[in-house]
């Protein structure tokens, strides 16, 4: 094989051991929501929903001084 096909080979295995690491480790440390979790969340949402937040529109760019909008390059 050649060294190219070799290391490609390689990628792909420490890329698919890696997935694998991860995958093993999301399965042992993670677990899908209960029912008081599943409602509070519904709660949360029904209460404060991410629409209702306002919102300052400046005519101004706040991080960028030289910002001008009307100017063409």
């Amino acid at each position: 094989m050649s060294k190219v096909k070799e290391a490609y080979v390689k990628q792909l295995e420490d890329d698919f051991e890696l997935d694998l690491n991860y995958q093993e480790w999301l399965r042992e440390n993670f677990s899908e929501a209960n029912e008081s979790e599943l409602d509070e969340m519904e709660h949360d949402y029904i209460k404060k929903p991410y629409y209702d937040k306002n919102r300052i529109i400046t005519t101004r760019s706040l991080n960028n001084p030289n910002y001008n909008p009307t100017h063409s390059a």
